[in-house]
């Protein structure tokens, strides 16, 4: 199961579509799954959506956490796979299991006794909401440590391209979640009505079944047995420190939640109107950026194999095969945002003031899309070849030097409001797409000319400089 891009007659941008595709159904399914959660709890009551909403801003923080350490052994995975090496990804799998856990451990003891007080830092400290929220992070928070085993598991069967594992387990975790909803928030039938609490409950007994999910298809893909045989052995070229490799996401990630809400207190500085206007073009970026990522991992995924197995001369391509796949469509909705910003808005909005801000931003959201592409695209060959910290670099100058910095100078003191706001997120992604760029040249040069300088060190009477 070696991996060989030569061995595929499909073109780059087809192998990166058909990967991706399963990574686009799973995020899609999920985020069905949050709006169907959303509207369960909004027809229960008030106090128990505001209750859920701010627990799961918290909790989302946490997964995140937890789902960022998981990219040592994403990068590795990938890599063993191609070199054909499972010793190295059974190293890299219990590596990362313990220092996966070792993070998830503290932060779902958090969610258990600190629930409330968590709560209370995002609803005002409300006494009646924080109680309901401590009660659904002692019912959810145990899907932390679930979440560990069902990533390592997922980014496994990914490496050896075989998304279709993950895809079917994240149906019926999403499926399995929408009918417990329904069950334990309401309680028809024998079933109790534990609202709040029954919504936690339901996403933990969900993320049990997913991995009993990919338990089973680890039994018919025989990955124990696949994982014992022995590698090829001898040193590779890459880093294969899972906490270094892991650590700069973590710190990306932490930036990306502290980032935004500085971002969201200028644009709420603007008034109520600019803040619900800003919120819709955000969530029009992210719903954008979520399909732009599944593509990428893809890409991620099929650099890292072809790193892995030694063939340098297929970064180049596939690199442009992903760019290939993610412009286009970017700059066709890019093109209609800019041109029908005002009907774009109204898809979430009819409140006359906040649907003018959303329609002011919207142009400028159509200006990020193919930017956002562009980065995409360079951020799959960083992180494939293990240059998190180059990620993370230009994730730190873009937000701190560019992003948050413009659009408070634009938004409050040059008086520009919501447009001055979203300038600087242009802004963003233009600086972080132009230095990954340069860092993700820089790195294939690298690659290519170290693979070059192999062969000819290994002749006789030729010594490596």
């Amino acid at each position: 199961m070696s991996a060989d891009t030569a061995s595929d007659a499909r073109t780059p941008v087809r192998q990166i579509a058909a990967l991706g595709l399963p990574f686009l159904l799973g995020a899609f399914l999920s985020s069905v799954s949050g709006i169907v959660d959303t509207a369960m709890m909004g027809r229960f009551g008030s106090a128990e959506l505001a209750a859920v909403s701010g627990a799961s801003a918290v909790f989302d923080v946490f997964s995140g956490v937890v789902l960022a350490s998981v990219v040592g052994h994403q990068i590795l995975a990938a890599r063993f796979a191609g070199r054909d090496d499972p010793e190295g990804i059974r190293r890299s799998l219990r590596s990362s299991m313990g220092y996966c856990g070792a993070l998830a451990v503290p932060l779902t003891l958090l969610c258990l006794f600190a629930g409330g007080w968590l709560t209370g830092l995002i609803s005002d400290g409300d006494g009646g909401v924080s109680g309901i929220g401590a009660d659904y992070l002692i019912a959810r928070g145990p899907s932390l440590l679930l979440l560990v085993p069902f990533s390592l598991l997922a980014a496994t069967f990914n490496a050896y391209k075989r998304p279709r594992y993950a895809t079917v387990a994240s149906v019926v975790i999403n499926l399995a979640n929408i009918l417990l909803d329904w069950l334990l928030i309401y309680g028809p039938g024998p079933f109790p009505r534990l609202g709040a609490t029954g919504n936690g409950l339901a996403t933990t007994i969900s993320w049990l079944l997913g991995i009993g999910c990919l338990l089973v298809a680890a039994r018919r893909f025989r990955l124990a047995e696949l994982l014992r045989r022995p590698g090829p052995g001898g040193p590779v070229d890459f880093e294969t420190s899972i906490p270094r490799l892991g650590w700069p996401a973590i710190v990306s990630m932490g930036l990306d939640y502290a980032g935004n809400a500085v971002f969201f207190a200028i644009v709420g500085g603007l008034g109520q109107a600019a803040l619900g206007g800003g919120r819709i073009a955000f969530q029009m970026m992210v719903l954008f950026y979520g399909v732009g990522t599944a593509f990428s991992a893809a890409a991620r995924i099929l650099i890292g194999r072809a790193a892995g197995a030694g063939r340098p001369e297929d970064l180049p391509v596939l690199w442009r095969g992903s760019r290939l796949l993610l412009l286009p469509p970017a700059l066709i909705v890019g093109a209609v945002l800019v041109v029908a910003p005002g009907p774009a808005a109204s898809l979430f909005t009819s409140f006359p003031d906040v649907l003018r801000d959303g329609a002011t931003a919207m142009p400028l959201i159509g200006l990020c899309l193919p930017l956002i592409a562009w980065t995409l695209g360079n951020v799959s060959v960083l992180r494939a070849l293990g240059q998190t910290r180059s990620d993370m670099y230009g994730n730190l100058i873009a937000a701190l030097c560019v992003q948050l910095p413009v659009s408070w100078l634009l938004a409050s003191v040059a008086g520009l409001g919501i447009a001055g706001a979203y300038l600087g997120v242009v802004g963003y992604w233009l600086v972080r797409g132009a230095l990954t760029e340069y860092l993700a040249r820089a790195r294939i040069r690298h690659e290519t000319r170290a693979a070059a300088v192999e062969p000819a060190a290994s002749e006789p009477g030729v010594r490596p400089a």
